[in-house]
């Protein structure tokens, strides 16, 4: 039996690769504030990795699907971040090597009706491999159970502590193991055993960041000693959101 002529003619589509789109993303996308450019990004990003198996796309390459230019594709991804429907997060795989990939669980967030702006990220009060899994977003592997278990058996840190280092790493959107160690070494190294010295030492950290900054800028500065006025854009981010800044410095 000779197919229908309409079903020969759309085989070679018909026979291609499929993305599944949330329904609510296209329902209620308007609803949630989100203007067409954004939300055929946030699909373009969906598709990608559905079909591409790939979890970033830079601006050029999403500029040229959009079919707009580069600073208008990082405009959108920043609105999108700074708004809460997307992340940039980053990874360190076995051999080290670091990747950048978007992270799209602020968006589902927003689709079940929740502002992940105004959420805490988490209670803290769990075990920490049920936390470490939750905020990782997959099943811990044998050697990362182990590194928790050496964190609170042979460094001797404090339960509390470790969770609150993996709090760190979540808010700078940097799940790395390697960079939870990092953060667990620095506090130790710096005594850091109770949380009124924890919540000291990051009073003081921030206290040395507005310093070095404001001496960046008076060393920046206009002739007559007059230091630059900081950029309104920049005043404006968050800091969760580093590593998006550092990929996209002119959003």
């Amino acid at each position: 039996m000779k197919p229908p002529e309409r079903e020969t003619a759309n085989a070679d589509f018909l026979s291609g690769p499929f993305a599944v789109i949330p329904y609510p993303l296209l329902l209620r996308g308007g609803t949630l504030g989100l203007s067409p450019a954004e939300i055929l990004t946030l699909v373009q990003i969906l598709a990608c990795v559905q079909v591409e198996q790939r979890e970033f796309l830079t601006p050029g390459e999403l500029a040229e699907r959009l079919g707009i230019d580069a600073p208008q594709t990082t405009d959108v991804l920043s609105n999108l971040v700074t708004r809460g429907f997307l992340a940039v997060g980053e990874r360190l795989d076995g051999q080290g090597v670091i990747s950048t990939y978007y992270d799209l669980k602020p968006l589902w967030t927003r689709l079940r009706g929740r502002d992940p702006l105004q959420s805490p990220v988490n209670q803290w009060t769990k075990n920490p491999v049920v936390l470490f899994e939750e905020e990782f977003g997959r099943p811990l592997s044998g050697l990362e159970c182990e590194q928790i278990r050496e964190w609170l058996e042979r460094d001797k840190h404090p339960e509390w502590l470790v969770n609150e280092a993996l709090r760190e790493a979540v808010l700078a959107n940097k799940y790395s193991f390697k960079y939870i160690d990092r953060i667990l070494f620095e506090w130790q190294r710096h005594h850091i055993r109770t949380k009124q010295e924890l919540e000291a030492y990051r009073e003081s950290y921030r206290e040395q960041v507005k310093a070095r900054a404001e001496a960046a800028a008076a060393r920046s500065g206009r002739p007559g000693g007059k230091a630059a006025v900081p950029d309104a854009k920049a005043a404006r981010r968050d800091e969760r959101y580093n590593a998006f800044y550092e990929l996209f410095p002119d959003a």
